[in-house]
């Protein structure tokens, strides 16, 4: 199954490759995205600073300062996510479904500076409204969000692959569904458990010695 010409910027080979880790990393954040949350965060938080780093970099001095400036924006970057977790994990939550909303108002993706369009707006509004309410219930729903970032890779991975759109993003979906359930029932019982342990009378001082 030939993978899909999506990526102008890569090689079919790699495209595979790039699909492949999707699919890989979609499935494990779907279904043990709570306990591997913290190793996500700081890989996303090195791919993001990577980026910017080389974009500054190569705007300012070409591609070696732009490859060395990638350096320490992933470092910095992994570092950032890594002591910030619940407010990287929620700020990405925003970042998804602002650029949703903008998807779905068809935003124009061209600016122009000292202007900005209803639609940039609402998605800002949104990305505003969504990380403070994932924020202040991040421990609450943290498997529902690893289970939606899992399925969406996973759908992106599969529609690099090759398959429909309508099969990967229906895949997608039944890897989020199952992936919730199995990560908020997980997460029920292990603070059902330390409540059982935090109510648990302490036990006896040891008798007096005689």
């Amino acid at each position: 199954m030939a993978p899909i010409a999506a990526l102008p910027f890569v090689s079919g080979e790699a495209a595979v490759i790039i699909a492949v880790i999707l699919v890989v990393t979609g499935l494990a954040l779907a279904f043990r995205g709570h306990a591997l949350w913290t190793t996500i965060m700081s890989l996303i938080g090195a791919l993001l600073g990577a980026a910017v780093g080389f974009l500054f970099g190569a705007a300012l001095g070409g591609a070696v300062a732009g490859l060395v400036l990638a350096l320490i924006g992933a470092i910095i970057g992994s570092i950032l996510f890594t002591k910030l977790v619940k407010v990287a994990l929620a700020f990405l939550v925003g970042l998804l479904a602002a650029a949703a909303v903008y998807g779905l108002l068809r935003g124009p993706a061209t600016f122009t500076a000292g202007q900005m369009d209803s639609a940039l707006v609402a998605a800002l509004l949104v990305l505003i409204v969504v990380f403070g309410i994932s924020y202040y219930f991040i421990d609450d729903i943290i498997g529902i969000v690893t289970a939606a970032i899992g399925g969406l890779l996973l759908a992106l991975g599969l529609y690099l692959l090759g398959v429909g759109v309508a099969t990967a993003g229906l895949a997608g979906l039944g890897v989020f569904l199952l992936g919730a359930f199995l990560q908020t029932s997980a997460l029920r019982r292990k603070r059902e458990a330390r409540a059982a342990r935090a109510a648990a009378p302490a036990p006896p001082p040891p008798p007096p010695p005689p």
